[in-house]
């Protein structure tokens, strides 16, 4: 783990790279969520709106963060195009193969008649790519919630079935992600303060 701190420019840049980050897993665990709630049939007169809700206060709170970065990264200059397209271009790489283990799991699962394992495994596929994002992002909280969601699924895969199974991975997958959207937005709001003047 890399604890030199970064300088000002790169943390400008730090800013809007977790407030994206907040707003891209805030929606995924709504997704989440919002199927493991779904298959439950939770979703009651209370806990349809306090779910639209606290996914629209992470968006919005993602947003605000995304701006701040923007107006921040405005007082220096820009970080070099070559960080920037080495950043993309890991990136790219670790969606890529994430992409690929979900289709490869998807179909394995199509080919066992076992749908629930394809839920399963999905998430565990979310769950172990934050692990090289949390090097590439140097944000060890990433790999964290990366361990915590493939350590659920494999408890899972072990104690439960068919719609169990699905309803169990979603809820505890979509939560984690939204632990993870809300630590992102507390690294921003972090380092947003300590850029201010």
């Amino acid at each position: 783990m890399n604890t030199q701190p970064l300088n000002p420019l790169n943390q400008a840049e730090a800013v809007v790279g977790a407030a994206r980050g907040a707003l891209i897993v805030a929606m995924f665990g709504a997704g989440w969520l919002g199927w493991g709630l779904g298959e439950a049939k939770a979703f009651t007169g209370l806990v349809g709106p306090a779910f639209g809700m606290s996914e629209l206060f992470l968006l919005a709170c993602s947003v605000y963060f995304i701006r701040e970065g923007r107006r921040l990264r405005k007082q220096y200059p820009p970080v070099p195009a070559s960080v920037r397209k080495l950043m993309r271009k890991s990136f790219l790489l670790v969606v890529l193969l994430e992409a690929l283990a979900l289709a490869l799991v998807s179909i394995v699962a199509w080919q066992l008649h076992r749908p629930d394992l394809g839920a399963d495994w999905a998430a565990m596929v979310v769950g172990l790519h934050f692990l090289p994002l949390a090097k590439l992002f140097r944000s060890p909280r990433l790999g964290v919630i990366g361990i915590l969601i493939t350590l659920w699924c494999l408890l899972c895969w072990a104690w439960f079935r068919a719609n169990t199974l699905v309803i169990s991975v979603s809820l505890v997958t979509g939560m984690l992600l939204w632990v993870a959207s809300v630590s992102a937005l507390l690294r921003a709001r972090k380092i947003a303060h300590s850029l201010q003047p």
